[in-house]
């Protein structure tokens, strides 16, 4: 596989594949760029012979931080941009990680920000550290977009109203009982972990797993997945003043990010924030 990625590290060994997040710097904060080469090294694995699965972790204190808001804030909204090098996703145009058909395994400690949990969620299965913080603060209101669709079907109802209309957050103890990560470790063996359950599902023939794989996520889709992003669209939606999103973005812009976050905080209680 291809390793000079200019915001992914690449380890591969034994057909498995680590598909590293690799800004530590900006928390792994995900950018156009970042994004786009998600799915040119997912194309990658896919029809490369020798990878039998990948996984994906994030390199640095945490996992991911989400989108790079300074990024969307500063003129560059990820709705709007696209990239011709990277596949396209076919209908219901979910992440492209969302159709890879080989086994996927996500690795995650400490934080996990809302655009991470999209990502996160295209994942077959998932390895968490204890303690890890699986964030929606951004939301507070606003509507997610077409790359959180597969939270529909992969958590309880009153737990997507949680975190997307005030802005919720769960741990990873919890989204053990909800089934989003399938085991709870501690931080030094979250690789490790995850490294056997990507060897030991490699020993599932790889036409196999795809085959079945493929059924089970247009079967998902059938079940009301795929009208989603129709309704999801904006220009389906009636306009919405946008006073508040507007002084979000202006701080951002005057005082930075931290402080940004603090004024869109003010007032909520943490306490009634977690899930």
């Amino acid at each position: 596989m291809k390793k000079d990625f200019e915001t992914l590290a690449v380890i591969q060994s034994d057909g498995v594949v680590q598909l590293v997040l690799n800004r530590p710097s900006s928390r792994n904060a995900m950018t156009h760029e970042m994004k786009a080469e998600l799915d040119a090294a997912l194309d990658e694995a896919e029809i490369d012979s020798g990878v039998t699965a990948v996984v994906l972790r994030g390199e640095g204190p945490v996992f991911s931080a989400g989108h790079d808001l300074k990024q969307q804030f500063g003129g560059k909204p990820f709705q709007a941009r696209t990239f011709p090098h990277a596949s396209p996703s076919v209908h219901p145009k979910l992440p492209r990680a969302w159709y890879f058909r080989k086994p996927l395994i996500g690795a995650v400690h400490s934080y996990v920000g809302a655009s991470a949990i999209a990502l996160v969620a295209c994942c077959d299965f998932n390895i968490a550290a204890t303690g890890t913080r699986f964030s929606c603060d951004v939301f507070k209101g606003t509507y997610p977009d077409v790359e959180w669709l597969p939270l529909y079907v992969q958590l309880p109802m009153r737990v997507i109203e949680k975190l997307w209309l005030m802005g919720g957050w769960m741990d990873a103890e919890q989204a053990l009982q909800f089934q989003f990560v399938q085991r709870v470790v501690p931080e030094e063996r979250v690789l490790d972990e995850a490294l056997r359950w990507a060897r030991q599902v490699s020993l599932i023939p790889s036409y196999a797993f795809a085959r079945g794989k493929d059924k089970i996520r247009r079967s998902i889709e059938l079940l009301g997945l795929s009208s989603l992003p129709s309704v999801l669209d904006p220009a389906a939606m009636p306009a919405l003043p946008s006073d508040r999103a507007s002084a979000f973005a202006d701080v951002v812009k005057e005082k930075g990010l931290v402080e940004a976050v603090k004024l869109r905080d003010r007032g909520f209680d943490p306490d009634i924030s977690r899930v």
